[in-house]
């Protein structure tokens, strides 16, 4: 990936500023190298709010995000609208040579994925997903244990809870039209990446079960994974929780790694060794990255994302899969591209 003079100011458009978008581009406005110069929401409100927080021009608020993209002299976008439109939006951005920060999800089929992660590629382009616990320095303490010489993984578990209905009833959260699903396809995948990036497993079948909130919409899922090496994980999420709550346990040959937390704030690690001793590493919190940071240390240097379109496409299989076998009732296959393996 080609890299960006450093003491350049790169032009950024939001492409949707509710309270995500809003927080996201201040992160740039922060910064020296970047600078928010033009803003898109289907919503008046919205364009009004964020384009005054962000200090942008009456002129580049704009209500469709192609009339910004054609209009605006940009560098990269971020992108924080319903899941279902992301894939038209990345591949605008990514069709007029734009570097693209999209919150999670990428999109929501496997075969999208792999279109956008080529064409990013291809263009030389940095793809970033927002899955932040790629920045946290539990996780990533978590996942130095399990590169190339790293403990076999046996079992794992990992579990959320959210009063997401709560919050979201009646958004376009709980739409299938826009979001695709419910609390799984939402805030339930992120620790199905949390699991898939840290231990490096390549998950063959997935069992699901779900009860529903609506039609189509999730309030709570429970999922088995069976992975190539042999490893097993249970993934259980709900949607309907008084409070926010998050874990995710692996236990290996040498013992186990506890990755635990409450809110959205960081998370706590704690190791176990194979006489049940427990231990709490030192993290260096200070030098975790936000959203913005690492999206423009990837324009400037040329490293890869901390979540790569590769990640989405393993996360969004297993997604799929689980949709899949809570329908039919039985175990599914995940449709996991060969270059999607680790």
């Amino acid at each position: 990936m080609t890299a960006n003079k450093k003491d350049q100011v790169l032009s950024i458009g939001i492409i949707g500023v509710g309270l995500l978008g809003r927080a996201i581009g201040g992160q740039f406005m922060a910064r020296p190298d970047a600078n928010v110069t033009a803003i898109t929401d289907v919503s008046d409100a919205a364009r009004d709010e964020g384009g005054d927080a962000l200090a942008v021009p009456d002129a580049s608020r704009y209500a469709d995000y192609e009339a910004m993209l054609d209009h605006e002299a940009l560098d990269g976008v971020v992108i924080t609208t319903p899941h279902e439109l992301h894939y038209a939006q990345v591949s605008s951005a990514l069709d007029r040579g734009l570097h693209v920060l999209c919150e999670k999800p990428l999109v929501l089929e496997v075969e999208q994925a792999v279109e956008l992660r080529d064409c990013a590629a291809e263009a030389d382009l940095v793809l970033m997903v927002g899955y932040q616990r790629h920045q946290d320095s539990a996780f990533l303490r978590a996942r130095e244990r399990y590169g190339a010489d790293g403990p076999e993984i046996d079992w794992v578990t990992a579990e959320i809870t959210q009063p997401w209905l709560e919050s979201f009833s009646g958004s376009w959260r709980t739409s299938t039209d826009l979001s695709g699903g419910g609390f799984l396809v939402d805030t339930g995948r992120h620790v199905v990446d949390a699991l898939l990036w840290v231990t490096g497993l390549n998950p063959v079948t997935v069992t699901a079960e779900m009860t529903y909130w609506d039609e189509g919409v999730d309030e709570r899922a429970n999922i088995y994974v069976e992975f190539e090496s042999g490893a097993t994980a249970d993934i259980s999420v709900f949607g309907d929780a008084p409070a926010v709550r998050e874990a995710l346990h692996i236990w290996d040959e040498d013992g186990a790694v506890y990755v635990e937390g409450r809110g959205w704030g960081g998370r706590s690690l704690t190791t176990i060794d194979a006489e049940g001793t427990e231990y709490t590493p030192l993290l260096d919190c200070d030098a975790e990255r936000n959203k913005a940071e690492a999206f423009m240390d990837c324009i400037e240097t040329g490293e890869n994302p901390p979540a790569t379109p590769t990640d989405a496409i393993r996360v969004t299989a297993v997604v799929e899969a689980a949709y899949g076998s809570a329908k039919v009732g039985e175990r599914v296959e995940v449709d996991l591209p060969e270059n999607a393996r680790y």
